[in-house]
């Protein structure tokens, strides 16, 4: 909040001085506010690169000063040809109309020159949740977009691992990338403030030169060596890997089986069960026994397998069962 009101003002002193140079009145005033909007829309050019050496868009340190020295010749001569004009007195709402028309180009302006990428902001604003603790809000940025990126994969999955709902709450949202999206890759280009490091720490240990990520994460569990945490990590890794069986072996090996397990969780044992009716675990959870149940009844009723992924999605897209079958 801080940075912004520095920027506001300082953009403001900014017009303020192009205003005091340029002396621009009447119908045209607004234009004082070009170098302002302009200058806001550069410090928005930005990408994730920016938290780890980078700055804004290279083209920017000779296009601006030329921009800006185009508009300020322009101003001078608006000053010189049409001062009787410009001194006029007029209409006030031509004036205020004119104003207001200059005004939203140049919102426009600024709007079109930031970066726009919904996923970008949705990634700054789940850091700046979790930065600040704020785990459960950090969950509900960007909940209902179907679009999302790998570095907003890893920091959803690192707020619901914080949040303690990574096992309850993972398939709620889109996994197009699989294992890999709970992890960063290592060195990662894409990474905010919230870089890989943090998170090998959160887990407990580093991955090793060339360990993939089911590999460093069933290595961190096997030897003890990690956190709690990465416990779930290693299980939600073989959900995402749809390694049902490796599933089923760790929750014998890992889980007591009298614990309430989280709802993803059940549904991948549900799912195995179906598979081997011989599995020894019960999952005495009659809603989702129904939901399966409904799931496996509709499959092959729709005229192709597009419209049927389409179809069971609104129904089942938030449940471990759609991602298995169909992702």
């Amino acid at each position: 909040m801080a940075g912004a009101l520095i920027i506001t003002l300082v953009l403001l002193l900014l017009r303020w001085g192009v205003n005091s140079l340029l002396g621009l009145k009447g119908p045209v005033r607004a234009l004082a506010y070009f170098p302002s909007f302009l200058l806001l829309g550069v410090l928005t050019d930005v990408d994730g690169s920016l938290f780890h050496g980078g700055s804004i868009e290279a083209h920017w340190a000779w296009l601006l000063p030329l921009i800006l020295l185009i508009f300020m010749g322009l101003g001078f001569f608006l000053r010189r040809m049409f001062r009787n004009w410009l001194n006029r007195e007029d209409n006030i709402l031509r004036m205020v109309n004119v104003n207001l028309g200059i005004l939203i180009a140049e919102c426009l302006l600024t709007v079109s020159i930031g970066n726009t990428q919904i996923n970008f902001h949705h990634e700054l604003a789940v850091e700046q949740a979790i930065r600040s603790h704020q785990y459960a809000a950090a969950l509900q940025v960007g909940a209902h977009s179907p679009y999302t990126s790998h570095t907003l994969n890893v920091l959803r999955a690192y707020a619901l691992s914080l949040n303690g709902s990574l096992g309850e709450q993972l398939f709620t949202y889109p996994q197009p990338y699989g294992v890999r999206g709970l992890l960063f890759d290592h060195p990662s280009p894409e990474t905010l403030r919230t870089t890989a490091d943090s998170l090998y720490t959160y887990l407990g240990g580093r991955p090793h030169f060339g360990e993939q990520p089911m590999q460093y994460l069933t290595r961190l569990c096997q030897e003890e060596a990690g956190s709690h945490t990465a416990l779930d990590y290693y299980l939600c890794g073989l959900l995402l890997g749809k390694q049902l069986d490796r599933f089923a072996a760790a929750i014998d090996t890992f889980c007591f089986h009298q614990d309430t397990l989280p709802r993803h969780y059940r549904e991948a044992l549900l799912l195995y069960r179906q598979q081997h009716p011989s599995y020894s675990i019960e999952i005495s959870d009659s809603l989702s026994i129904q939901r399966l149940n409904d799931l496996l009844k509709r499959r092959g009723t729709y005229a192709n397998l597009e419209c049927e992924k389409q179809e069971q999605f609104l129904t089942f897209g938030d449940t471990y069962w759609w991602y298995y079958l169909y992702q």
